[in-house]
């Protein structure tokens, strides 16, 4: 029963966004968007809070444990009480500007700052698969040196050429993979959603097991 009632749910579920997409049946178009859209709406919001508690529980233990840099758990646990607080609470809630004024200027910047941190990872990762090894890293290589020469100013300056080869090698090579890609990841999740809808993958049932 355990793995009935999901499959049978995900089954019917599935059909019926699958009829909501190719056919125009009021009833089932009506009933999908009334209805299935919100449920993913509010199973979304239950993870996020589920997530948010199981968080939290983990930073109290680092606290209890006294676990190597746990003073950044009490940063954690406040911020998160105090957000959370000010989004319900205040007057417009997540709308109010002085809960604008700490999401913008805090965590907006520090979003940036550690995104931008990525970008050094991405420097020694180029270093290393830019070793004219093979022939394949060469070829990786030489691409790689026309498309940044052709994107800025001087490489224009040195070579006319290097700004068309640029273009040529991002329309039509790029793109070209790109959209094989594309076909492969549509073709890969299309049959995953098949295995799931007839309950061949039955993987996602056994989490609660």
């Amino acid at each position: 029963m355990r793995r009935t009632v999901p499959l049978i749910l995900s089954f019917t579920a599935g059909i019926l966004m699958i009829l909501d997409s190719y056919f125009k049946i009021p009833i089932i178009n009506n009933f999908a968007t009334d209805y299935l859209m919100r449920s993913i709406s509010v199973s979304v919001a239950w993870a996020a809070g589920l997530g948010s508690l199981n968080l939290i529980r983990l930073h109290i233990r680092h606290i209890s444990s006294k676990r190597q840099n746990y003073q950044f758990s009490y940063v954690l646990i406040g911020v998160w009480l105090f957000m959370l607080t000010c989004g319900i609470f205040l007057q417009g809630n997540t709308a109010n500007p002085f809960y604008q004024f700490f999401y913008s200027n805090i965590q907006v910047n520090l979003s940036a700052a550690v995104y931008s941190l990525a970008s050094f990872y991405l420097a020694s990762s180029c270093y290393r698969a830019f070793r004219a090894r093979s022939v394949e890293s060469t070829v990786l290589l030489v691409s790689a040196a026309i498309v940044m020469i052709g994107s800025v100013p001087v490489g224009a300056a040195i070579w006319s050429g290097f700004p068309a080869i640029q273009g040529w090698l991002l329309k039509i090579v790029n793109d070209s993979v790109i959209r094989g890609w594309s076909i492969g990841l549509t073709l890969g999740g299309l049959s995953q959603s098949v295995r799931n809808l007839v309950g061949i993958e039955r993987g996602h049932l056994q989490a609660g097991e």
